[in-house]
């Protein structure tokens, strides 16, 4: 299923299931009122909104209305944490070359906790406040987890995912040499990323997940 929040109040917005071709929504409040609420309680939520996108995408439902994506916020417009992880090697050999920083060797994924308490809607403008920054961006996929136990190891960290969606991740280059240098990761150089509108369940994706 899809779905999305729209910007019909609060912080947070109002929780919408979104037909799979995007044209049709329908408010999923009766459910949960945002989509943390549905992540938080997803054993119960997940069947639910999954028999509201099979009615809407059946064209069974009288109260869906036309989606607009310029009325989305980001699907999750704050989170309790998030982790970009770089999955090669060679970004971090290549940010080391372009900083002249030293690369540490390690079979572990490079990662660092970045800004959670705000995701950019996809429509709209995001401020910096000067080109000197080095502004620059990256494509990215983000995969939204439900409550992950300590421990938990790969296999099983997988049972835990719940959405999957695409992100703007900003940096500020002329900022990250010498937040690089400090080694305690990032402030000012990885500002608020941007969120495309809707989030999918894996299943969407079929075999490419």
């Amino acid at each position: 299923m899809k779905l999305a929040s729209l910007d019909l109040g609060g912080r947070d917005g109002r929780l919408f299931v979104v037909s799979r071709d995007l044209t049709r929504a329908v408010p999923a409040t009766d459910i949960a009122d945002t989509m943390q609420e549905a992540l938080e309680d997803w054993a119960n939520a997940a069947p639910r909104l999954q028999n509201l996108s099979d009615a809407l995408n059946a064209g069974s439902l009288a109260g869906a209305v036309p989606f607009d994506p310029s009325r989305a916020l980001a699907p999750l417009p704050r989170a309790w944490q998030w982790l970009d992880g770089s999955a090669f090697q060679a970004h971090g050999e290549l940010m080391a070359k372009v900083f002249g920083i030293e690369n540490p060797q390690t079979d572990k994924p490079l990662m660092y906790q970045g800004m959670s308490h705000r995701f950019i809607a996809p429509a709209a403008p995001v401020p910096f406040p000067t080109e000197e920054d080095g502004i620059d961006f990256e494509g990215e996929f983000a995969v939204v987890t439900d409550e992950v136990p300590m421990g938990t190891d790969a296999a099983r960290a997988r049972t835990h995912v719940r959405l999957v969606l695409l992100l703007n991740d900003w940096s500020l280059r002329a900022a990250a040499r010498a937040e690089m240098a400090t080694g305690f990761g990032w402030i000012q150089a990885k500002p608020a990323c941007s969120a495309a509108p809707i989030a999918v369940t894996p299943d969407e994706l079929g075999e490419a997940w």
